[in-house]
């Protein structure tokens, strides 16, 4: 797959992207991009601190990301603990009908 051009807008300022991913997913990524910012502006960061608007959205962001691992990692976990449990049990119940076929 090829590379095309995508231009989306974050917070006032158009970039150009080259991606194979459909444009609708940049535009939806430059949309909630845009919406932490608009967050930041709206609690109290004067709108011509671009910079610092930018840089606090992007801790936020990734402050996300981070929470999204952790839960993450806590099911695979969870996950892989049940599964060792629901092995155990099936080997002890075959372990338990072998038993009974000797006798």
């Amino acid at each position: 797959m090829g590379l095309n051009d995508v231009t989306i807008n974050i917070y006032g300022q158009e970039y150009t992207l080259k991606t194979s991913a459909k444009p609708e997913y940049y535009e939806k990524v430059a949309e909630y991009v845009n919406g932490k910012m608009k967050e930041i502006e709206d609690a109290g960061i004067a709108s011509g601190s671009q910079l610092r608007i930018a840089i606090l959205a992007s801790m936020n962001i990734t402050a996300e990301l981070f929470e999204c691992k952790q839960k993450k990692d806590q099911m695979i976990d969870k996950v892989e603990a049940k599964a060792m449990a629901i092995s155990e049990f099936i080997e002890d119940k075959i372990s338990d009908i072998e038993s009974s076929n000797k006798d």
